[in-house]
């Protein structure tokens, strides 16, 4: 019997890259991870992949996928299948602490990225994901912030002040750059 992190793994890699494209220009492929379909934190990784897209196409071609739920997410973004997930932060929360699914293995490299308050939502990452590119995807998603906001209802009320309020994880060290730099840290 296979053991269950490896069984984690392979369904991991089957929902990430199922249909996964090419990005000819982009030196980089990067994975966001969603929600379920239509949900607000499959449509705010949709459209953060379309900003990134859009702006960093040359150097990074971001996908945007479904997953099954944040402790899929944060494990999926703990191994290395994906760059980013999007998580609740109270199980962003238990992961850092090594509570709930997490008992006894906390994910000691989960970091956090931005919070998409008003909603309890974390954009987090791994600390073995590259500075520059956490650096560069918090800096567009802040220079296009209006578009975000207009990506879900639930995302209108997006201020910058309160997108670094109830982090639940250390911050990665290229979302502080960026924030340190705007003078907010």
């Amino acid at each position: 019997m296979l053991p269950r992190r490896a069984v984690l793994g392979m369904a991991a890699t089957a929902v990430l890259f199922a249909g996964v494209a090419s990005h000819a220009n982009a030196t980089q492929t990067i994975l966001i991870g969603g929600g379920a379909e239509g949900d607000l934190h499959t449509q705010a990784a949709s459209h953060i992949c379309r900003l990134v897209n859009e702006h960093l196409g040359d150097e990074y071609g971001c996908l945007a996928r479904s997953a099954p739920g944040t402790v899929f997410k944060i494990r999926a973004v703990e191994i290395g299948l994906m760059e980013f997930g999007l998580a609740r932060s109270d199980r962003a929360r238990e992961a850092v602490i090594g509570s709930g699914a997490w008992e006894g293995s906390p994910a000691a490299n989960l970091r956090s990225v931005l919070m998409l308050a008003p909603e309890p939502v974390l954009l987090v990452t791994s600390a073995n994901v590259a500075e520059n590119l956490v650096h560069d995807v918090v800096r567009t998603v802040f220079e296009n912030l209006g578009s975000l906001r207009e990506a879900h209802t639930a995302l209108r009320g997006l201020d910058p002040s309160s997108m670094l309020d109830g982090l639940t994880a250390p911050l990665h060290p290229g979302a502080a750059r960026y924030y340190r730099d705007r003078g907010w840290l």
